[in-house]
């Protein structure tokens, strides 16, 4: 469902009822805080609900033009607006594709703009998505305007873990958790939503591990199942690779930091898949087209290797967060991946 196509009023999320509940509840009363950050794993939908929530605090469709509704009416112009990106009161500040972070001059702007008075809503609100790729000046600088926010000015954040934050910015914001869905919430919605081949559903909801975004993008981009297994067949090949192989694949996705980050997280899911099937749980695997494999392996590697893997592969993803060098922390997961003989 696309959000220009919203004709109904509401949230139209698929799951995070209780994340939807706490703000219904804020709006009922009130009683908007300045800054909410939003939590919970990449691709679960922190920022469809983040802009659905900025959508309801500029919406005029409710009961009282003047006051924000408990849920966005999506056919007021307001509402129109921010569906179509277009809402001059609505501000989005990411991180540039040719830059490493987000910079003090976007936090700078985002102070000059939030002096100002609104264009047309009764806020002015600002979107910062993944607010952990802040560098530490501009993280400071935004702490300025946490400690001293402007009346009308609410300051929305997404991350995948509160834990990247400055201390002194998660005390000044109210978090929102957000979390995995189940298969079968994700399985009806793509069958209900998308009118998805209940098969077809139930693999992507099984290979979703919970994401709904990651389902949503399967569905809609034909060629992601198909990249996935790709990398899936190359990843089950490298124990038998040698070391000058192995490097060059690390020299690949090095090129490509964003890229090599979703290439580990799918790494890591199957690595966990690994240390289930060591344990005989092979039921509980994600990779449920792939179990054959995932058996054969995991018999020959046990427990205690795959374990060691899966945090080999989180130490790498870590180190990427922290902007170590790609091609280093490659190579040095390579090196850690373990060699089968046939």
């Amino acid at each position: 469902m696309e959000s220009h196509q919203l004709t109904q009023s509401g949230w139209h999320i698929i799951g995070h009822g209780h994340a939807i509940d706490l703000l219904r509840r804020t709006l009922a009363a009130q009683q908007v805080r300045h800054a909410y950050l939003f939590t919970g794993p990449d691709h679960i939908g922190k920022t469809l609900l983040i802009h659905r929530f900025a959508q309801t605090l500029l919406c005029t469709g409710g009961p009282d033009p003047h006051v924000a509704p408990q849920e966005p009416c999506n056919t007021c112009l307001a509402c129109r607006k921010v569906l179509h990106g277009n809402h001059p009161d609505l501000h989005i500040i990411a991180k540039a594709p040719d830059k490493q972070f987000i910079l003090i001059e976007q936090i700078r702007a985002l102070q000059s703009d939030s002096a100002r008075r609104t264009l047309e809503g009764r806020r002015n609100v600002f979107i910062i998505q993944g607010a952990h790729e802040m560098n530490m000046q501009a993280a400071n600088c935004l702490l300025k305007t946490l400690e001293e926010p402007e009346p009308d000015v609410v300051l929305l954040h997404t991350v995948p873990d509160p834990g990247l934050l400055l201390p002194t910015i998660l005390s000044r914001v109210q978090q929102v958790s957000m979390h995995l869905l189940t298969s079968s919430q994700i399985k009806n919605a793509l069958e209900q939503r998308w009118e998805v081949d209940p098969q077809e559903a139930a693999l992507i909801a099984a290979l979703a591990a919970g994401r709904v975004g990651w389902a949503i993008q399967a569905v809609e981009d034909e060629d992601l199942l198909s990249e996935r297994k790709a990398q899936l067949e190359a990843l089950t090949k490298l124990p038998l690779v040698s070391k000058v192989q192995r490097f060059d694949i690390a020299q690949k996705l090095s090129a490509d930091t964003d890229k090599a980050r979703n290439v580990l997280e799918l790494w890591l899911l199957w690595w966990r898949d690994m240390v289930l099937a060591a344990n005989h749980c092979l039921d509980l695997t994600v990779n449920v087209d792939m179990r054959d494999t995932l058996s054969q392996q995991a018999a020959k590697l046990g427990t205690d290797e795959a374990e060691r893997i899966v945090h080999a592969i989180l130490n790498t993803l870590e180190a990427l967060d922290q902007n170590v060098n790609a091609r280093t922390a490659l190579e040095v997961l390579m090196l850690d991946l373990p060699a089968i003989k046939m």
